[in-house]
């Protein structure tokens, strides 16, 4: 699902009044033999004083009943106070936010908690997003919509495999649409957390949506835990600002119309900085002792690359002044890529490196492209969420800046754990086992 976050904030009006310029303030005229002196207009009367604007009266907001959860009330009157004075009409803040009660359970998810791009193995995660079945019927879904994806790829970017990998992964191609109500995931992440600006604009969204008859109140009860709707699973402000009428009916309906959700979806991404004819990522074989340190998030071109010694596998090509870092995400362990721009227009729809490399990967195979040729290390055993809150604790206790101590073992942690691999002669390929907790927690109590 798009995450792309963007914020609004209320916006007022001051009046300030203008005084004339006095008459000895006017620049004195030019003097010429013969010629009358012209005579400084007469000074015009002193305006009545502009009084000071009072503060605008709030738009009038009915009261709301009860949800029981305090908090939760009094967040809902201040922010429908806010979204009315801001112009959002009244009658359709009242009604969406009405019966409104929160969720409790979305508040962990939406942190991350319990999201399976971040807690699980990233082979466990490739594995499900890549099923056979969901390759098998997806590639019967490219063949039956085959003049759709032609018609698509000419006004947008992105190639079909990876609309179609996007259309699998977010609702299995249209079969799973979400059965949360939007509203209240949203009114959920609002009140409380430290994601309630987030909330607040994507339901400062749905009202606009609502407003202009884009969505009904009706549809917004088919979403995910997030928010996210329609068959390419949009989050509110991404819609409002990205969705297509792709079938041409005047409508834009994601939830009934795969054109309109597709053309969306090519949209977006094309939005995002897609950029046609380039890869997104390659796998690429290490040369003999490879530099693991290389793998540090910097760009270089392919031919860079190549020259020191990594071979992209496949049959595949790019063009050698095309510019890509480094990525291995199971270490010494498994597979390597270089990854491309288009990588990160990936991320924007959901920005986990998991996620991200699951489309990537899916996509490929949509395309019949060959499969990796280094396996996943499944035999490894990873670190619990609580264990890499150890391993992060204490590679911030000897300094190095592992980040927040959250369980999750993203970029930053790895860097953290490489740097302190590669100041004690171990091999610095910054992935998080057993073995390096124990080496870590050691090195912290000595």
């Amino acid at each position: 699902m798009p995450h792309v976050i963007k914020w609004l904030s209320t916006t007022g009006i001051m009046l300030v009044a203008l005084s004339a310029c006095a008459a000895d303030q006017l620049p004195r005229p030019e003097t010429y033999p013969g010629v009358p002196t012209p005579q400084a207009p007469s000074p015009e009367p002193t305006p009545t004083p502009t009084p000071t604007p009072t503060a605008p009266t709030d738009v009038e907001v009915p009261l709301f009943v009860p949800s029981g959860v305090v908090e939760f009330d009094a967040w809902r009157v201040r922010f429908a106070q806010e979204a009315a004075n801001s112009g959002r009409d009244v009658e359709i803040v009242h009604s969406v936010l009405q019966s409104v009660v929160p969720l409790e359970l979305v508040k962990a998810a939406a942190i991350g908690d319990d999201q399976a791009e971040f807690v699980k193995p990233i082979w466990d995660y490739v594995a499900s997003a890549t099923h056979p079945n969901r390759v098998s019927f997806g590639k019967e879904k490219l063949a039956e919509t085959v003049g759709l994806f032609d018609t698509i790829e000419v006004q947008y970017t992105p190639p079909r495999e990876i609309l179609a990998a996007v259309w699998g992964m977010e609702t299995s191609y249209g079969r799973i649409l979400g059965s949360s109500d939007a509203v209240r995931q949203l009114a959920t992440l609002a009140y409380t957390g430290r994601r309630t600006a987030f909330g607040e604009a994507q339901l400062i969204s749905v009202f606009k949506l609502l407003e202009q008859g884009i969505v009904s109140r009706e549809q917004l009860k088919q979403a995910s835990w997030a928010g996210a709707f329609g068959q390419t699973q949009f989050m509110p402000s991404t819609f409002l600002a990205h969705g297509r009428d792709g079938d041409g009916d005047g409508k834009k309906d994601v939830w009934n119309s795969r054109s309109d959700a597709l053309a969306s979806a090519a949209n977006y991404l094309e939005a995002s900085g897609w950029k046609r004819g380039e890869p997104w990522a390659l796998e690429v074989s290490l040369p003999d002792n490879p530099n693991y340190a290389l793998a540090d998030g910097t760009k270089r071109k392919v031919q860079i690359w190549q020259a020191l010694g990594f071979k992209i596998e496949g049959g595949r090509t790019a063009s050698p002044n095309l510019e890509a870092e480094l990525f291995i995400p199971a270490g010494s362990y498994g597979p390597a890529f270089l990854l491309f721009d288009n990588f990160y227009v990936i991320k924007t729809y959901n920005n986990a490196d998991s996620y991200a490399l699951s489309i990537g990967l899916l996509a490929d195979k949509l395309a019949g492209r060959p499969d990796l040729v280094k396996a996943w290390p499944t035999h490894i055993t990873m670190l619990t969420k609580s264990q890499v809150e150890e391993l992060q604790a204490a590679l911030n206790s000897m300094g190095y800046d592992a980040g927040p101590v959250d369980g999750l073992a993203g970029r930053g942690t790895r860097a953290a754990l490489q740097r302190f691999q590669k100041d004690r002669n171990l091999l610095a390929d910054g992935f998080p086992t057993m073995e390096m907790l124990a080496s870590v927690k050691a090195a912290a109590a000595g």
